[in-house]
């Protein structure tokens, strides 16, 4: 009679465990951090990234998201690709971002899902409702007396990036930040990252659903992937601030629910980055 009361209990434990899991995977946080950065004043940079909409509910959650963000007040707001999953959620892509706005503009990098979905219907979308899409190129914002560069790439997995063009122009050693925007974390391995203040990506979900990252190595290892999508540099940095060298790496959750792929205990996150004076 005991044995069976405790095996009542454990079960009942586990299965709290797994749907709580799902439930934090729903559960959307802003995230605060700072970074210091040759600037004179803070400037407040808003990141969102994997949107992956596909539908009428995904594409009122990203709304959702944006909205959060811009009550942030944010200087910049920055899209970090997978804005949508198929190309099924291109018709709800502009409902989506319509009205999304910030003071110096809101900049966006396309990600693999976009690419493979329609890349010129989803660059349409972006610029139609306002957003400045950044293809291998660069360009410099001013707030006050403080100057914020901001480069470009297409996805990785996509297309073989021309470093050279998308950093044209800009100073090997600038006396200002210098934010590179990836979807895929393995920009990172680039010699440019040197040159850059801080590196933004996506694409990892935390790892969906969350395991050590050891595990996630061992998956990739064993079995050629992982709840992790492909990407050398993400395997071993699912989420988070990182340092290499002089520059800063911030891999965003991403906002995502998840749709084939329920996240579980990786919650989908607005990132609010505050460059603050050195």
């Amino acid at each position: 009679m005991r044995m069976g009361r405790w095996s009542i209990a454990v079960g009942l434990t586990g299965l709290l465990i797994v749907l709580g899991g799902f439930a934090v995977g729903r559960w959307v946080r802003v995230r605060s951090l700072q970074i210091g950065a040759p600037v004179n004043e803070p400037i407040r940079l808003a990141v969102l990234a994997d949107f992956h909409i596909v539908d009428e509910a995904s594409m009122r959650h990203a709304r959702e998201c944006l909205q959060r963000a811009m009550a942030e007040q944010p200087d910049v707001i920055l899209l970090i690709g997978d804005y949508v999953h198929t190309r099924h959620g291109l018709p709800y892509l502009k409902r989506a971002l319509h009205g999304v706005h910030a003071p110096l503009g809101v900049y966006a990098v396309l990600g693999n899902h976009d690419h493979w979905s329609g890349k010129a219907a989803v660059i349409r979308a972006l610029q139609d409702s306002g957003v400045r899409v950044l293809r291998e190129e660069n360009l410099t914002l001013r707030k006050g007396s403080t100057l914020l560069t901001l480069v470009g790439v297409y996805d990785l997995m996509c297309h073989k990036p021309n470093w050279a063009r998308a950093f044209r122009g800009v100073p090997e050693k600038p006396r200002h930040p210098v934010i590179l925007l990836s979807h895929n974390p393995d920009a990172v391995l680039s010699p440019y990252r040197d040159r850059t203040t801080l590196v933004i990506a996506g694409h990892t979900h935390a790892g969906q659903i969350w395991a050590p990252t050891a595990a996630h190595r061992a998956m990739q290892k064993l079995f050629g992937r992982s709840y992790i999508p492909k990407t050398k540099y993400g395997t071993t940095h699912p989420y988070g601030l990182y340092r290499e060298g002089r520059t800063w790496v911030y891999i965003t959750s991403g906002v995502t629910h998840g749709r084939a792929v329920p996240r579980w205990y990786t919650r989908p996150e607005v990132g609010i980055i505050v460059l603050v004076p050195e």
